[in-house]
């Protein structure tokens, strides 16, 4: 089972994901993945910077909005982190807040673009976020790869296509929260279920799943019984067993990739060691 990881800008500095990412890949960590979560940090750069700590283990955005950059800056930046790391970087890409037919056929057009004036003998691989089938059926088409998000592995297998190339993956990332103390960690998961139920994607995505009213049924000032379904989903303060069986029902449900997505809280030693130890300790390939 090839396993990602999830970098948080928000959870991880640039100081503590320099010194991480040589650990993964040293524990066979297939990929390690930069979502854009805020002006904090350009996930690019810290992209580049784990390309330059690591010389095996694949790195990628996960994913940036096409109007974030300039397509001849993209281009440029993705000539530069491609061919710099000897074809490691991956190039995530979503619709950010455009929706609709129109958005789909835009970042279809861009992967083509950006292909086509790629001056490299190998083409980079281009992932798409995707929530909805329709947006995973694109993927198939015009890009190498899709990244899911905060499902559950029935979702997986309910909008997967049938027949799908050997050669695309699909990824899928699973969040998970951690914490010293148990209940922070439940309310940590709560409170990002319920944010997430706020957009409206996402509150779709989780009505087709049959979620929705159990999110919307979670209250924050307790955290005591988070409902079977939602287990599905997420989990709070996981053990590795736990962790590994998440992720092998993720990969009997369809997911090439799981990506273990870690939200922590605490001091930096704290953080680094969960990150560490799931590295360590769950079964994978490299």
């Amino acid at each position: 089972m090839k396993i990602g990881v999830a970098l948080r800008s928000t959870v991880f500095d640039p100081r503590s994901i320099a010194k991480l990412v040589p650990v993964l890949e040293e524990s066979g960590v297939d990929s390690v993945w930069f979502p854009s979560v805020g002006p904090a940090f350009d996930c690019l750069d810290m992209c580049g910077i784990s390309l330059g700590a690591t010389s095996t283990m694949r790195v990628g955005t996960g994913v940036i909005k096409p109007t974030t950059y300039a397509p001849s800056l993209l281009l440029a930046r993705l000539h530069t982190l491609y061919a710099g790391s000897g074809g490691r970087f991956i190039l995530g890409l979503g619709t950010g807040s455009s929706i609709g037919a129109s958005a789909i056929e835009g970042l279809a057009a861009l992967a083509k673009n950006l292909r086509e004036g790629y001056a490299g003998k190998d083409e980079p691989p281009i992932y798409f976020a995707a929530l909805r089938a329709r947006m995973l059926r694109a993927a198939y088409a015009a890009a190498d790869g899709a990244i899911l998000n905060f499902c559950s592995p029935s979702y997986v297998r309910s909008i997967k296509p049938k027949g799908a190339s050997k050669d695309f993956t699909l990824a899928c990332y699973v969040k998970l929260f951690f914490a010293e103390r148990e209940e922070a960690a439940r309310r940590m998961l709560v409170d990002e279920m319920k944010t997430y139920n706020s957009f409206p994607a996402y509150h779709a995505m989780f009505d087709k799943m049959g979620a929705s009213d159990a999110i919307e049924g979670l209250d924050s000032g307790s955290t005591t019984s988070i409902p079977k379904n939602l287990l599905e989903i997420s989990l709070a303060n996981p053990d590795v067993d736990e962790v590994s069986a998440m992720l092998r029902r993720f990969v009997g449900a369809g997911v090439d990739l799981p990506i273990i997505y870690p939200y922590v809280t605490g001091g930096e030693e704290y953080k680094v060691g969960v990150v560490e130890r799931l590295a360590a300790e769950l079964p994978h390939e490299s």
